[in-house]
């Protein structure tokens, strides 16, 4: 991202001073907007999964590799193209060890490669260590573990106490002072002033960090980074 300095202002931005602010305090939201809020949260929530207690150790970790499926009778025997395909999955541990409890993320597609075409399952957690996937029959599919129900909880977690998972940083200059402040859409309560750049005009929210003897005019560039990965292998 590149920002104008203050010689050439930026269009429907303000820049006042606002005092700290809690966070995320948004506008509030109409009913259509709450329904798609709603649908949305529900499309990307975590599965339920179970306590910490079941996976103290690594080895008891979900496996794709030891994990095994199950096409389910059909009543009337053979199938045809738009029958429904019910599998049933059995996820096991990196000892291969059936698992008793749920809460895995796992994609099931239908595709064929010559078509260049594919149908996603839906899949539903018993909670048990098993899973349905149901698809329209189409052509050939595979089922992909995504995360383990461990991975879930560490997930869930991480993303419940560290929410910001992208850091912005702006940089502000004058003469030979230069200064960098954290910024984002919404920031956490602090006794230090913040710049108000939300645009007039869409009344989308972006704040930073007002740095200390310098004014808010005085941006001039923004850098972002993200949090380190993790990686859990069995």
């Amino acid at each position: 991202y590149q920002f104008q300095n203050k010689s050439k202002p930026i269009a429907n931005i303000s820049r006042s001073v606002t005092s700290h602010h809690s966070l995320c305090s948004f506008r509030p939201i109409s009913p259509e907007e709450a329904l798609e809020e709603e649908f949305i949260l529900k499309s990307i929530a975590w599965p339920k999964y179970p306590s910490i207690k079941h996976f103290s150790s690594l080895p008891n970790t979900s496996h794709p590799a030891c994990g095994s499926f199950t096409i389910l009778p059909r009543r009337g025997g053979g199938r045809r193209i738009g029958d429904q395909l019910e599998v049933l999955i059995q996820i096991q541990d990196c000892h291969c060890c059936p698992k008793n409890y749920g809460g895995d993320v796992l994609l099931a597609s239908l595709h064929n490669r010559d078509l260049e075409a594919g149908v996603a399952g839906k899949v539903v957690d018993h909670l048990n260590g098993t899973y349905s996937a149901v698809f329209t029959l189409l052509w050939n599919g595979s089922v992909t573990l995504v995360h383990s129900s461990e991975a879930v909880e560490v997930l869930s977690r991480q993303t419940s106490e560290h929410p910001d998972r992208i850091y912005f940083k702006s940089l502000f200059r004058s003469g030979s002072k230069n200064l960098f402040a954290n910024c984002n859409v919404c920031l956490r309560s602090s006794q230090a002033l913040q710049c108000n750049y939300t645009d007039v005009r869409t009344g989308e929210p972006w704040f930073c960090y007002k740095p200390e003897n310098l004014s808010c005019d005085a941006r001039i560039r923004m850098t972002e980074r993200s949090r380190e990965s993790w990686q859990v292998v069995c």
